[in-house]
């Protein structure tokens, strides 16, 4: 029996809890938590893409930083790369006029040998005689076996410059150092051993039936690169934004895009200048790269895009870059810097700020709901106590005008029979100044239900009353009350205002002789305002007190109930509904003007 006993009671406390929160949640607006709901996920999702933006154009500008870190790097090194060029080039041309000095002018009459004799006098390695055969221009001589009989008609800038020279022209090929006589193109690949990068001179005078081409090998120059170059630059870079980029490579956008620039006998595919990547590595290869290359050389500017490569999601940019001695052709492209930036990372980024703010939405949507449900308490717990300020202000007012009812009920008969009366003895003067006051009577009334607001009216009916017994004159005049049923004033705050406004008047004016006492009320609504004044003939308020009638407290009267409070239970009520209060004395007569919105 105990354990039934038991099992009752926690069901019962359970089914009482369960009903407290079918009740609270029953009482939580549902619309107004749907529309905060649907607004917090707005909200939250306009942040969430925002952040999503914000993080891509810092990613962007964080390339682009690189991008102008390597540009500047790369015109940096290019100064020193060129000074170091051109002077293997004057080096180069100074071997040749010493070549010049020592060999015969005739290529027949020049061994191997002494070429090789003289490549090392002049601190070069290899010296080659290229001289005309037909329409070709060939290498009859040379201290490198590997050179004899190699033709030039593959090497078509060179070609050009060959012929230029040998009509003792000055050499312009849009590329390379040109010098009195002379000229020496970049560092390129050489046709008699693919493995080898050299630096070639080519000098003729007119003195000789031969060009004289010193070289050397490009292994001392391309450690140069490796150490302060461009290659060192982009590897420092590289150390340096590990989280910003993937890889950065200069590219011969040429070779990236498949073009082939216009040669009568086009460049051997493995030569150095035919490289697609100068610089630098490029792994990260997309379907897409050739359309957003093209667009950057046409913009001549960066270019972005998201791809996938090598399994990641990848932001790339390209940017054309104005570097002249990174041109292996005169009519080549500019080249392109390509970086590319671990756009997961940026993900990631977003899938975290995403799971916070889908907390944060799930906190702020459970906090919202309480609050709203502890709002909806307190005002209904406000509402209650209002209705009860109401029923409390309408019981005392009706009351009182109920029972000026029943006394004039009751009176009636004692009028008919008084009527009757006078018409009977024919005393007519004396029956028209009794049913002059008896009429005046009934218009008080008739003029009190006009007012067409109840509390007002009850309101009125009392003060009426009240003005009678201080034997004060009371004049009022209402219209368009029953407006106020429709604004946002509760009747309550309505009845205290004109209360204690009222009585404010009615103690300024007993102090006056009997005769002298007199207050007057008007109340209106125009365009969506509430308009009411409560004059009063008495003493009035000296300019100085103007400013403290309306504090807490402060009152010129002396002893009473509440003294003090009135006109400050005035104000605050009228600055709660944004309205204004002002007051007037002067000449016996003072008189508050309250102006409130309804809107």
């Amino acid at each position: 029996m105990i354990q039934h006993i038991t099992i009752f009671v926690i069901m019962g406390g359970e089914l009482k809890n369960r009903w407290v929160r079918m009740n609270l949640l029953k009482h939580i607006p549902f619309k107004t938590s749907l529309l905060f709901i649907v607004m917090l996920i707005v909200l939250d999702t306009s942040y969430y893409f925002h952040f999503k933006e914000q993080l891509i154009i810092n990613q962007k500008e964080k390339i682009i930083l690189l991008f102008n870190s390597i540009k500047t790097n790369i015109g940096q090194t290019s100064q020193g790369e060129k000074f170091v060029d051109d002077l293997i080039g004057q080096n180069l041309r100074t071997a040749a006029v010493t070549a010049r000095l020592r060999l015969d002018p005739d290529y027949n009459k020049v061994t191997n040998e002494e070429l090789a004799e003289l490549a090392k006098h002049t601190g070069v390695d290899h010296i080659t005689l290229f001289a005309r055969s037909g329409d070709d221009i060939i290498a009859v001589r040379s201290s490198d076996p590997k050179d004899i009989n190699i033709s030039a008609k593959g090497w078509d800038t060179i070609s050009v410059a060959f012929n230029q020279l040998l009509n003792l022209q000055e050499v312009n090929v849009g590329m390379g150092q040109t010098l009195p006589n002379y000229w020496s193109g970049p560092f390129d690949t050489a046709t008699s051993d693919p493995e080898e990068v050299n630096k070639w001179g080519y000098y003729y005078d007119g003195g000789t039936n031969y060009i004289i081409d010193p070289y050397v090998y490009g292994e001392s120059f391309r450690k140069y690169q490796e150490m302060t170059g461009v290659e060192d630059a982009i590897a420092l870079l590289m150390r340096d934004n590990q989280h910003t980029a993937l890889e950065i490579s200069v590219l011969n956008s040429d070779k990236l895009l498949g073009r082939d620039i216009p040669e009568l006998n086009p460049t051997p595919s493995h030569w150095f200048s035919e490289r697609e990547v100068l610089f630098g590595s490029y792994e990260y290869r997309d379907p897409e790269e050739q359309k957003y290359a093209a667009m950057a050389l046409a913009s001549n500017g960066t270019v972005f895009y998201v791809t996938e490569s090598k399994g990641k999601s990848v932001l790339k940019s390209f940017t054309p870059i104005n570097a002249a001695h990174l041109k292996y052709h005169a009519s080549g492209s500019l080249p392109l810097i390509e970086i590319a930036s671990d756009y997961g990372e940026i993900e990631e980024a977003l899938n975290q700020e995403l799971r916070s703010t889908l907390m944060f939405m799930g906190i702020c949507t459970l906090l919202a709901l309480v609050i709203m449900a502890g709002i909806l308490w307190l005002f209904k717990r406000n509402k209650k106590l209002a209705i009860q300020d109401v029923k409390e202000a309408y019981v005392g007012n009706i009351e009182t005008l109920f029972q000026s009812v029943r006394e004039q009920r009751h009176d009636f008969i004692n009028h008919i029979q008084t009527i009757h009366a006078f018409v009977t003895l024919q005393r007519y003067d004396q029956l028209k100044k009794y049913t002059n006051t008896l009429v005046g009577e009934i218009q008080i009334i008739h003029e009190l239900i006009n007012i067409n607001d109840p509390a007002l009216s009850a309101l009125m009916q009392a003060k009426i009353a009240q003005a009678e017994s201080l034997h004060i004159v009371c004049e009022y005049d209402f219209k368009h009350m029953d407006r106020l049923e429709l604004s946002p004033i509760k009747a309550t705050d309505v009845v205290k205002m004109f209360s204690n406004l009222i009585d404010n008047a009615f103690d300024a004016t007993a102090e006056l002789d009997k005769q002298h006492r007199r207050v007057k009320i008007t109340g209106d609504v125009v365009n969506n305002q509430l308009l009411f004044k409560v004059g009063n003939a008495g003493p009035e308020i000296p300019a100085e007190l103007k400013g403290k009638i309306f504090e807490s407290g402060f009152s010129s009267k002396t002893g009473g109930e509440n003294s003090g409070l009135g006109l400050h239970i005035v104000k605050q009520l009228v600055t709660r509904y944004k309205g204004t209060i002002q007051v007037t004395s002067a000449n016996g007569y003072t008189e508050f003007s309250i102006i409130i919105p309804l809107t």
